[in-house]
């Protein structure tokens, strides 16, 4: 069976990218939303969450695409297949 590694790192890589993309964009919508309802009022303390929410989205995501890749992967076994004999001809 062919190492299985590069492309649990290649999913692993796109997911925790992606994911922390969407985190950020979460992130400033909710401190968008966070002042325009609160009177544009500024909390300092929010301000964590523009690297927080990328980080436990990216980490949730790259747990959850490696346990999958892993499990799928030794699930996954190659079967031999015979193929049918040529008619004569």
């Amino acid at each position: 069976m062919q190492p299985f590694w590069s492309r649990v790192i290649r999913h692993a890589a796109w997911t925790g990218i992606s994911l922390a993309i969407i985190g950020h964009l979460l992130g400033r919508a909710f401190l968008f939303a966070h002042k325009l309802y609160a009177g544009n009022a500024y909390n300092p303390e929010n301000e964590r969450v523009l690297w927080q929410t990328p980080v436990v989205m990216a980490g949730f995501g790259i747990a959850l695409t490696v346990g999958l890749d892993l499990l799928f992967g030794f699930l996954r076994r190659p079967i031999q297949v015979e193929a049918p004999a040529q008619p004569p001809a």
